[in-house]
């Protein structure tokens, strides 16, 4: 998917000679949201050095949706990237959805006014996201800032052959308007959330929130990280409940040395593992936690659950700890469950899981 609008400014390739100050970074609006798959991105407000990174996205857009998004597949994206990044948090306002370690932009939209009319919309969406509801959610967000920065009123131009990008609008629950011009038509939209878009948008988070747990409580492979064979070990007992309870999907050991553990092969690493893993179970030493995390986010599994100790509970350090697993979960889009917990149950007789 990609997005309404022509270039938006696109000649202005230079960074303002003041940039915004660290203190007017509004930090308070970085959020982390939840698709409909579950899987959860974080969206901030632009920052004036995001220049290369917005280069990078657009360059990997398709053809079609660069042409959806500057009315232009040959746009100078270096100058599309530094007008996009040019935001002063009033009057232009930029923010970006960002997953996984290295923080890569996957989807960008902005709003621009000029005097004091309305303000133009526009939104650029990779591949990857498309129908999950992130253009959808980025809108109720810049409308959330227009409307604290006393701006009342969207507008777009979409070329008419973009679809998804008026769906987009008229299912926003703005009460948008389209009307069509020569080649183009042109969306205007109330930036103030009605009660029913309101309604709508806690639906959306509803059903989320649901794809969300389903990882945790109906996954179809788990691996227990830190499964062992040693006499009182935790992570040895939660793998010896997983197969007494029979477990109905796919079940994998991962240990650091051992081939196998109480009869289920082990693998060094999560990484290791063939096939997915929705939900990985860690009950190794705190200190282990983060390295484990990092690898699960690598492997793409959608949740944790961390019994594991000595976190918040345990002081400072392991406040620091904890503080360090939330954001790889964050980052990498998986959702968690504890840290310190006792793990998950579900008795469904389709399920069977007891970990």
């Amino acid at each position: 998917m990609s997005s309404p609008g022509r270039p938006l400014t696109v000649t202005r390739v230079t960074l303002p000679a003041a940039l915004p100050s660290a203190d007017a970074y509004p930090s308070e609006r970085v959020v982390d949201v939840v698709l409909r798959t579950g899987h959860t991105l974080r969206i901030r407000p632009v920052r004036t050095d995001d220049a290369s990174g917005l280069a990078r996205f657009l360059d990997g857009l398709s053809v079609e949706a660069r042409a959806f998004r500057f009315f232009s597949a040959g746009t100078d994206l270096h100058a599309a990237a530094c007008a996009a990044a040019d935001v002063d948090y009033r009057d232009r306002y930029g923010i970006v959805a960002v997953s996984g370690d290295d923080g890569s932009v996957l989807a960008h939209g902005m709003y621009i006014r000029e005097g004091t009319g309305p303000a133009e919309v526009a939104f650029a969406v990779g591949d990857e996201l498309h129908g999950q509801g992130i253009a959808t959610t980025m809108l109720a967000h810049l409308a959330e800032a227009a409307t604290a920065n006393g701006i009342d009123r969207f507008v777009a131009d979409v070329l008419p052959g973009n679809h998804r990008m008026v769906e987009v609008f008229r299912e926003s629950g703005l009460d948008a308007r389209v009307r069509a011009e020569p080649g183009l038509l042109v969306v205007s939209m109330p930036t103030e959330l009605s009660a029913g878009a309101q309604a709508r948008y806690d639906e959306r988070d509803a059903a989320a929130a649901a794809a969300a747990v389903e990882a945790v409580l109906r996954p179809r492979a788990i691996a227990v990280v830190g499964a062992s064979e040693r006499e009182g070990s935790v992570g040895g007992a939660v793998l010896s409940n997983v197969l007494a309870a029979g477990y109905t999907g796919s079940v994998h050991a991962v240990h650091p040395h051992a081939l196998s553990v109480h009869g289920v092969k082990a693998h060094p690493r999560v990484t290791d593992v063939d096939g997915p893993v929705d939900l990985a179970v860690i009950a190794t030493p705190a200190s282990a936690v983060a390295g484990a995390a990092h690898d699960c986010v690598a492997k793409g599994v959608r949740a944790l659950v961390v019994i594991s100790a000595g976190f918040a509970e345990a002081g400072p350090a392991g406040a620091a700890r904890q503080r360090e697993l939330l954001e790889i979960c964050r980052a990498g889009g998986m959702r968690l469950v504890g840290p310190n917990c006792l793990g998950v149950l579900n008795t469904d007789p389709a399920v069977r899981l007891n970990a």
